[in-house]
């Protein structure tokens, strides 16, 4: 794990890191279980090839970000653009998870920059979303330019209770 304070780079991942991050995904999902769509429990019977390929190819318009303290990755976030013909000119941002002691010292700002600069060459929308009660990602969306434009009601069940998400778009135009 990272020192609090560390120096960090921000660059893609790439598919021979698959196994660190397929470690820092697990450790993410089981952590956090309300900030992704996606359980541990599913997560962890994924062999490594499934990691490797959800990790986009270098050159195009997709790309999962990573945070590296020296040479460990620390943090990451996703974009992707939407396929369709009537649909590229929007894109998400998935995947968003930075280690505690990373947290509240610009990191998570400095990622979700990177990736924002990226997506501005590719869409004219971005959009996320975030659960409701997780307040420091809904602060820290809204302070980088994202605005609310909805609320998915009873969008992920856990441990048998419903949270709603809320929806997030940030334009570039």
């Amino acid at each position: 794990m990272a020192e609090p304070g560390s120096n960090f780079d921000i660059r893609p991942v790439t598919r021979a890191e698959a196994s660190a991050w397929r470690a820092l995904r697990l450790e993410a999902l089981k952590n956090h279980p309300l900030a992704f769509m996606s359980s541990y429990e599913e997560a962890v019977k994924r062999d490594l090839v499934f990691f490797a390929d959800r990790i986009p190819e270098p050159g195009g318009a997709d790309v999962l970000f990573g945070v590296y303290v020296d040479g460990t990755l620390c943090g990451c976030a996703g974009f992707g653009r939407e396929p369709g013909e009537k649909e590229r000119h929007k894109g998400f941002m998935w995947g968003v998870y930075l280690q505690p002691s990373l947290r509240g010292r610009g990191v998570g700002e400095a990622l979700i920059g990177r990736l924002l600069d990226h997506a501005r060459g590719q869409v004219a929308l971005l959009r996320c979303s975030v659960t409701t009660e997780n307040t420091a990602a809904c602060e820290l969306y809204r302070r980088m330019g994202f605005v609310q434009y909805g609320i998915e009601p009873r969008s992920l069940r856990y441990d048998g209770v419903d949270y709603d998400e809320t929806l997030l778009v940030i334009s570039f135009d």
